[in-house]
């Protein structure tokens, strides 16, 4: 059974972040110019950090053939959650258009789906967790960071291969493969400024809910992008699942882990490259506070199918 106190925890913790953020933002304790540099911090340092830190983990043969089946499983996911992009959001504003899609193709599942994951499936589902992610951190570096650039072909290329994120990406498959282990004090400080991702990520947004009108937050975009993420992806994942025959704990993780809200990085990448970081923001709050039914609820539809 699912650890709902655990659960209820780990949401409220994103939401105290983020209202520690809107309140230094509002006090004007923190300005804008804070703001622009603490998302250069991010991007530049401290994602790549967490991005390397979670690929350093114990990885062999005889865990690749263990694990080979929610490696295609989430490799479907982030191919049919990039086709829902391309499709879903033909008709909306150019403004909103390439945060829904990447918000469709990158959830949190990292910080709160692999919590989630634990509680429910013990160890070895967060093993596969682990797994899974790989297949969304890839994509979500090429094919999402793409969604923001306005630049195609040879440039959109420079741009996305010039991104830290990306070589982090990279040096993390390495690190993966090979299980080379860094020195001590290399891997200890990746570790430390890594983990300052979720607080800083969440402040962040936080600064940029400042700025949006609450009457924004029930915006119908919004509202329907939280029914695709929430609803629609997982569904469609468990469906698949089941007609595909896919072990048990395999369907379990990849049902719980697409049922999460967006991720953090959607406001963020918006407010860096010149997007609708206010309707991002809203976007991220919104899905994040309705997954405090859907993730119960997807549980709660794994036991009784």
């Amino acid at each position: 059974m699912i650890d709902m106190s655990g659960l209820l925890a780990k949401q409220g913790q994103l939401f105290l972040l983020l209202a520690l953020g809107l309140l230094f933002k509002r006090k004007k304790i923190l300005d804008d110019g804070f703001r622009r540099g603490l998302t250069d911090l991010i991007i530049k340092l401290v994602l790549p950090c967490s991005i390397i830190q979670s690929f350093r983990m114990d990885f062999n043969g005889q865990v690749l053939r263990q694990t080979w089946e929610i490696l295609v499983v989430s490799t479907a996911i982030q191919l049919g959650c990039w086709l829902l992009a391309l499709v879903l959001y033909r008709q909306r504003e150019p403004s909103k258009r390439p945060v829904l899609q990447y918000a469709t193709l990158c959830s949190n599942a990292a910080f709160l789906g692999s919590p989630v994951v634990d509680g429910i499936f013990g160890s070895q589902g967060l093993l596969l967790s682990s797994i899974y992610l790989t297949p969304q951190r890839i994509a979500m570096w090429t094919v999402g960071l793409g969604f923001f650039t306005k630049n195609s072909g040879q440039k959109l290329w420079k741009k996305v291969l010039g991104n830290p994120c990306i070589d982090a990406v990279f040096l993390g498959l390495v690190l993966l493969l090979t299980q080379w282990q860094l020195p001590q004090v290399l891997g200890n400080t990746i570790q430390s400024v890594g983990g300052c991702n979720t607080a800083l990520s969440m402040f962040l947004i936080g600064m940029i809910c400042a700025d949006v009108d609450w009457r924004d937050f029930l915006d119908r975009d919004s509202l329907y992008f939280s029914a695709v993420r929430l609803v629609l992806i997982p569904g469609l994942v468990l469906l698949g699942c089941r007609l595909a025959g896919t072990a048990e704990l395999v369907t379990g993780v990849s049902v719980v882990l697409s049922a999460m809200p967006a991720g953090g990085t959607t406001a963020i990448l918006a407010a860096k490259y010149g997007g609708n970081a206010r309707f991002a923001a809203g976007c991220v709050t919104v899905s994040t506070l309705l997954s405090l039914l859907a993730i119960p609820a997807w549980c709660l539809a794994l036991q009784m199918t």
